[in-house]
């Protein structure tokens, strides 16, 4: 993580752009040949005209080259003056970040660092600004800061950074939940002399010092409050003031605030960034190795995140800044760590999962190359999480969606399929799945979860075929009987409801049914009764239908009370025809899944069929529709729907151009039931149709009243019509 974000608005931004056309070389002398490489920075320091040096910061990565400590870290001006400096972060990653004391008419300064025998520089304290450092807690809540001094000297530090007042509600560093030990260290001017009333508020003891003295104290384990009870007056005069801010939060997530009341102000509010004395951010211009013209850098850093889910992806930025570049005749390649490429000078990147990642630039001039590889931490921004800066999951998706998947870890594969699929990105979905179906690290659960998404977006992309073969290639790899089963029951339904290959269908339910009778697979086995019973229906013959359809309700794997089974079926239909008129399909078929699986045997009834039918209908499904319109008749022509679905039936043929279809339908529905009280209704649409250029009136989503069991009349049962148009 790189909070750059966090730098106040006083600060000079940080400039990482580096020219088309490279400047000619710095030719300031070297500070001695035990330094490998320097980094040229550029820094605009404004003089406070208040004691004690002004101070600059630059944050690069080292590529390796920086001892763990920082101790071969050294600043100059001209080449070999040093300046005081302070190593303020190294890592995560390779990341570094220096301070150090800027020379009155200086603006540019020399980095070094890579000398292993290097001792630790004299050490040195930055007089500007607020300086954050937040360290490791592995304590409980302390009681005193002679406790939290002594802890701090021997914690772990997690990052150090200037930022621009306290007022926190995040750890910058980490994740907010982890324990820790925050310092801020805060040098500032008064506006006016006076009494100045200093308060604290924090989730966890916080302690507050003007000068070393302390002002206010309030330790252990604690919440924050929003007001200013825990204050301490203190006399201000109008010279620099240092202002020490420590917090231990052990538990939960991260409240600081430093707060005071001005003289004769009357309310208190956070010390503003504007009493700080300001620190100026420095310029990276280019990296300096000896006897090397072509030199490799960058600089990444965190240029936003997308959410979805319980997960997140984010974008890094990686600027070039690479010495002695001609863009004209220069050749640029990056390697981003997670087998992702790109020839972009200064590019962008997505990376599904945090981590380090070792990214290389390779930059070419004519017979001329010079390499950098270095380390690059990816985590999210925590400033960008309390400024909402979320970019959409979509934009994202839709760049994931071109990577080479067959590059990328099995983490960041499973990210991108969980991305891909929160997007419903067909065609890369299904690319993505198969690559991570084909890595030997997946358990078996996973295999089993992925098996079944790449089957599901398969027949989404129209292909249903290739989505019986993963079902069954799936089947094979997996141990437990009941994933087993469930994915022979996907190849068994797909063939059916897809694939309209209805005796291949049966063989794999009856292959079911026989192969897991005892395993404990109860779901799939009820399943696998419902599509035997499908099948029978399909194919006419309801007394079959309905002997399977009653066999899945015989595994009690959900039952229901009569007086509630009539309630919830009242419920599921209504949603029903609630989320079809608003054309929420998602919704609307979950419900009617929903009821086939509860109550099997009222695929029979013909409610069940009517709403489903319509459903798909409206969808634009017309063939599905009339299929499912056309079974139910078949199998249970004295249905009280009957003639409701005969009507939808002509409706679709008209729109499917079967003119002579659609009268035969409705011919059936005014001859073969004269009780159905929506008789009236079919006899005005087929003489409509009968009419010259007249289409059938939309039929009724809306489910009929039960009229009395009709008696089909000796002209074309429906059985009969619908076996005649297919």
């Amino acid at each position: 993580m790189f909070p750059r974000s966090l730098i106040a608005l006083w600060l000079v931004p940080i400039v990482l752009a580096v020219l088309a056309s490279a400047a000619p070389a710095d030719q300031a002398p070297w500070l001695g040949q035990e330094w490998s490489v320097r980094r040229v920075v550029d820094i605009k320091s404004e003089s406070s005209r208040q004691p004690g040096a002004e101070v600059g910061v630059c944050t690069f990565f080292c590529g390796g080259l920086v001892k763990p400590d920082g101790s071969d870290v050294r600043v100059t001006v001209k080449g070999r003056q040093l300046t005081p400096h302070r190593v303020l972060q190294v890592g995560p990653g390779d990341l570094v970040r220096v301070a150090f004391a800027a020379v009155p008419g200086e603006t540019r300064y020399y980095v070094y660092h890579g000398n292993p025998k290097a001792d630790a520089p004299a050490a040195w304290e930055p007089q500007r600004g607020v300086l954050l450092e937040v360290r490791r807690w592995t304590g409980g809540p302390p009681d005193k800061l002679d406790q939290v001094k002594a802890a701090w000297t021997k914690a772990t530090p997690l990052g150090g950074d200037f930022v621009s007042h306290v007022s926190f509600g995040f750890n910058p560093f980490a994740e907010s939940e982890t324990p820790a030990i925050y310092h801020f260290t805060g040098w500032f001017l008064p506006a006016q002399p006076g009494a100045y009333s200093i308060a604290t508020s924090s989730n966890g003891g916080s302690w507050v010092l003007i000068d070393g003295q302390e002002v206010v104290a309030w330790p252990g384990a604690h919440g924050p409050l929003g007001d200013a009870r825990h204050a301490k007056s203190v006399t201000l005069t109008l010279v620099p003031h240092r202002l020490d801010y420590w917090n231990v939060n052990h538990a939960g997530t991260v409240q600081v605030v430093a707060a005071w009341e001005v003289p004769q102000s009357g309310h208190f509010e956070p010390i503003p960034a504007k009493a700080f004395l300001p620190v100026a951010e420095g310029t990276l211009i280019e990296t300096d190795m000896p006897a090397e013209k072509l030199v490799a850098d960058f600089f990444a850093d965190n240029a936003g995140e997308a959410w979805w889910p319980d997960q997140y992806a984010v974008r890094m930025r990686f600027k070039n800044l690479s010495k002695n570049l001609d863009l004209q005749k220069g050749k640029v390649e990056w390697d981003f760590g997670d087998g992702q490429t790109s020839t972009l000078f200064s590019p962008t990147h997505i990376y599904l999962a945090s981590g380090d990642y070792t990214v290389a630039l390779k930059v070419s001039r004519q017979a001329d190359s010079s390499t950098f590889h270095t380390k690059v931490h990816v985590d999210r921004n925590w400033a960008k999480q309390t400024e909402g800066a979320i970019e959409l999951a979509k934009k994202y998706a839709d760049e994931v969606a071109l990577y080479n998947f067959a590059k990328l870890d099995v983490r960041s594969l499973i990210y991108a399929v969980s991305l891909l699929e929160h997007e419903a990105m067909t065609a890369p979905l299904v690319l993505a799945c198969a690559e991570l179906l084909n890595r030997p690290e997946l358990k078996e659960l996973q295999i089993h979860k992925y098996g079944l998404l790449l089957g599901e977006y398969q027949v989404k992309g129209t292909q249903a075929q290739q989505a019986v073969a993963t079902y069954r290639k799936i089947e094979e790899r997996l141990k437990a009987p009941p994933l087993r089963a469930e994915l022979a029951y996907h190849a068994a339904d797909t063939l059916q409801h897809d694939l309209h290959r209805y005796d291949e269908a049966e063989k794999e339910y009856q292959r079911l049914l026989k192969s897991y009778a005892t395993s404990g697979a109860d779901a799939m086995l009820r399943r696998a009764h419902i599509g035997m019973g499908d099948v029978w229906r399909h194919r006419g013959d309801g007394d079959k239908a309905r002997q399977e359809y009653h066999a899945a309700s015989s595994i009690k794997v959900i039952n229901y009370p009569p007086n509630e089974a009539a309630v919830r079926v009242g419920t599921l239909a209504r949603y029903v025809e609630e989320y079809t008129r608003d054309k929420q399909w998602e919704w609307a078929f979950k419900f009617l899944d929903d009821w086939a699986w509860e109550f099997p045997e009222d695929k029979l009834t013909g409610n069940w069929s009517f709403l489903r039918a319509s459903a798909l209908q409206v969808q634009g499904e017309k063939q599905e529709a009339l299929l499912e319109a056309m079974d139910l008749l078949g199998a249970n022509p004295e249905s009280p729907y009957a003639v409701r679905l005969l009507m939808l039936g002509a409706k679709i043929q008209v729109a499917l151009g079967n003119r002579d279809k659609a009268k035969l339908l409705l011919q059936s529905a005014v001859e073969d039931y004269p009780e159905d009280p929506n008789q009236a209704e079919a006899r005005k649409q087929m003489m409509a149709l009968e009419g010259a250029g007249v289409t059938t009136p939309p039929a009724s989503t809306t489910a009929p009243t039960p009229a009395a069991k009709p008696a089909p009349g000796p002209a074309t049962p429906p059985g009969k019509v619908r076996r005649k148009l297919q």
